[in-house]
């Protein structure tokens, strides 16, 4: 085999596309930020796996139903987080950041933060609002 020939495919982006020369998966590096991007058989995007600028990953998955929660895993400069939402619902949010605390938190469905589950790095524990307080 000749070393001329090349064994790569360069592209800025590139689509697969399914047996209907639908869209069902992304690959792409447009604006110097890689992504890989699921689509749906609409052509909406039904998971993506994306680095941002700073080379920080995130990994976002939709649901079914439009009106459904939807799940995101990233790593920023603060640590690892998962955050569950619901537009216009509750949502939930995991973290572990870099000092060594981690923590859960829920909001209800207007926003408003309900419960918390904190565990710092010196292993102390606090609970807001407390449980003997709590509406």
């Amino acid at each position: 085999m000749s070393e001329e020939f090349s064994r790569k495919i360069q592209a800025e982006e590139l689509q697969i596309v399914d047996s209907e020369g639908k869209a069902r998966i992304r690959l792409s590096a447009i604006g110097g930020t890689p992504s890989i991007e699921l689509l749906k058989p609409d052509g909406a995007g039904a998971a993506s796996l994306t680095l941002d600028g700073n080379g920080r990953p995130s990994l976002s998955l939709s649901n079914v139903a439009p009106d459904g929660p939807t799940a995101v895993l990233e790593i920023d400069d603060k640590g690892a987080h998962i955050k569950f939402d619901r537009e216009g619902g509750a949502s939930t949010y995991l973290f572990l950041n870099n000092a060594g605390g981690s923590g859960v938190v829920f909001y209800d469905a207007q926003g408003e933060r309900r419960l918390s589950l904190i565990v710092g790095a010196d292993g102390k524990i606090a609970i807001n609002p407390s449980p003997l307080t709590a509406r």
